[in-house]
């Protein structure tokens, strides 16, 4: 054996922990500002535990850092979630598309179980568990469509969207309850590997997506 076995939960991963669940809880709110050396005095840690922490929490999109600015909780306005869709509209598109080209029956029943999962989340009022499936069927697409430079721009661009929705439920400012039924179309076009109708299908959540989930974060802004 070539290497030590690790521990299997690191100071970073035990940090990020803490720093996600004070984001849910409402004790670091929206649009708040972290700062490195205060947190590692705070946490009892280094600085640069923190950092690789807070890297991870903004790959997850719960914190944001623009280039030459400092880090903050994710805030998003109107204007930024319209830009979110902007691209998922062009990039996820597509993904659809490569999905119903390449998906397997496999890979469809697992869609389709992970969409069960969404329906029993919105029957059982279970607001964040239904943004954590909602994150994990989009993200099974993107996997489907086999192309991972694809996958990691998706990525980048929406899960910081799907991150504020969780910010917002768990602090109760909106009614996260969207339409999981809107997401059907594309576990039936993925099921047929239906290339011809994915653009249609994926236009038609698309629409009630952010018609339902822009006009929401709207209103709570």
């Amino acid at each position: 054996m070539v290497f030590a076995k690790l521990a299997s939960v690191t100071l970073r991963s035990r940090i990020a922990t803490q720093i996600r669940e004070a984001i849910l809880s409402g004790t670091l709110r929206e649009g708040e500002r972290l700062v490195e050396r205060t947190l590692a005095t705070e946490l009892g840690s280094s600085v640069t535990s923190v950092r690789e922490a807070m890297i991870e929490l903004e790959s997850e999109g719960f914190l944001t850092k623009k280039p030459n600015s400092a880090t903050h909780v994710t805030r998003l306005t109107r204007t930024d979630v319209e830009k979110i869709f902007d691209v998922r509209r062009v990039l996820e598109s597509y993904a659809v598309e490569e999905a119903c080209r390449k998906a397997t029956a496999e890979q469809a029943r697992q869609l389709e179980l992970v969409y069960a999962e969404m329906v029993k989340c919105v029957n059982e009022n279970d607001g964040k568990g239904l943004v954590n499936r909602d994150v994990e069927f989009h993200e099974l697409i993107w996997e489907f469509a086999g192309n991972e430079f694809l996958q990691l721009a998706l990525k980048r661009a929406v899960l910081p969207y799907f991150a504020f929705v969780s910010i917002r439920v768990a602090g109760r400012k909106i009614d996260a309850f969207r339409d999981a039924y809107s997401h059907k179309a594309l576990v039936n076009v993925i099921k047929r590997n239906d290339v011809g109708g994915a653009r249609k299908a994926f236009e038609q959540s698309f629409a009630s997506w952010f018609s339902s989930e822009s006009g929401k974060l709207d209103e709570s802004n």
